[in-house]
């Protein structure tokens, strides 16, 4: 008789939410991806951001790197073309970077 109160306790016990480890929110207990923090969409937004967050990065990193390849060169070498083709890079090699990041999680 004991063991079929235990299973009811038990089952009671069990939390409705559970806490979000990134945006400390409520989450319905069973879900895979948190809606706040990953959309609706779950792993999908996920990738989404990841990718958005490393191209804005890797903008940041291409103009620092643009900037001072210009200073070293002189602004007669540093052509448009070439600290375009550095931002660019840069921040497509963060785009790719941020999604595979977010993919693995």
């Amino acid at each position: 008789m004991s063991a079929p109160q235990t299973e009811n306790v038990a089952a009671s016990a069990a939390p409705q939410t559970v806490v979000c480890g990134s945006c400390q929110q409520a989450v319905p207990n069973g879900a895979i991806y948190c809606p706040r923090c990953c959309g609706e969409d779950g792993q999908l937004g996920a990738v989404k951001r990841g990718g958005f967050v490393g191209a804005v990065i890797g903008l940041m990193a291409g103009g620092i790197v643009a900037a001072v390849w210009t200073a070293i060169v002189g602004p007669e070498r540093g052509t448009y073309g070439m600290v375009f083709g550095i931002a660019l890079g840069s921040a497509v090699t963060g785009l790719m970077l941020g999604m595979i990041r977010q993919r693995k999680k």
